[in-house]
Order: C-alpha cells, then structure tokens, then sequence
C-alpha cells in the first residue's frame, strides 16, 4: 500500500531521533506526491496535540482529518521516511485526508517558507 497526498497515517518515527526532532508513533500529514512513494519512501509532517508556536506550524482542528483534538502541523519538521515507519494507513477505521483548501494552502505555503523556496533567486545566488 502507498500514501497518497494529504492523508493522514501513523508514523514511527523511532529510532534515528536526535536532540528536538518528533520522536515516537504520532500521526503526520503525507506531503509528497504519489509518483515519489513508488521510491517506497514518503515525506510527511508531524503532527503534534499542543497549541502552535513557532512559525511553519499549521492549526488543524479536532474533527478534521481524523483528528480527535486539536493540534498542529509541524511542516518545520518535514522528514522523509521509508514507508515501512507507517504503522497504520487508517485512523479510526478510516482513511483520513486533510480536505481543507484552506489547512493546504497553509501547509503549502510553509513549507515554502521552510525550505527557502520564496527567497528570490538573485538573493540565494540562483540567478
């Protein structure tokens, strides 16, 4: 089975964790597309239960998603994985998908932040 776009799974991010990245079984957001999963790997966004405060983090309420509570995208910590971390493919019997245009776009939006891709090109010596 492979992730598709915007479903939420559950991820063992055990072991390889050092100093503050994610660590443990928590769910996080598939961010990659599906031509990449052939790879057998996928990059995913951890998903954390606590209130946002740093920045490239993205509010998702409870109920949306699968979500029992609300919490927080943490695109500042996108990891590739390989699949074989992914513990459960449902949540609650279900597959479950981040619909909201809007918690997309928000994602979208930092992880462009994140990884620089809003720099322009003359100021990261690209041009």
């Amino acid at each position: 089975m492979s992730p598709l776009r915007w479903a939420v799974v559950l991820v063992d991010f055990e072991p390889g964790v050092v100093g503050h990245e994610q660590q443990g079984e928590r769910r996080a957001l598939v961010v990659s597309y599906e031509a990449f999963h052939a790879s057998g790997l996928a990059a995913v966004c951890p998903i954390s239960s606590r209130l946002p405060k740093y920045l490239g983090e993205v509010p998702i309420p409870r109920g949306h998603a699968g979500q029992t509570k609300d919490g927080v995208v943490l695109c500042h910590q996108t990891r590739t994985i390989d699949q074989s971390r992914i513990t459960a493919w449902t949540l609650g019997g279900q597959p479950q998908y981040v619909t909201s245009p809007a918690i997309r776009k928000a994602v979208r939006l930092a992880l462009v932040h994140h990884l620089g891709l809003d720099i322009p090109d003359a100021a990261d010596g690209a041009a």
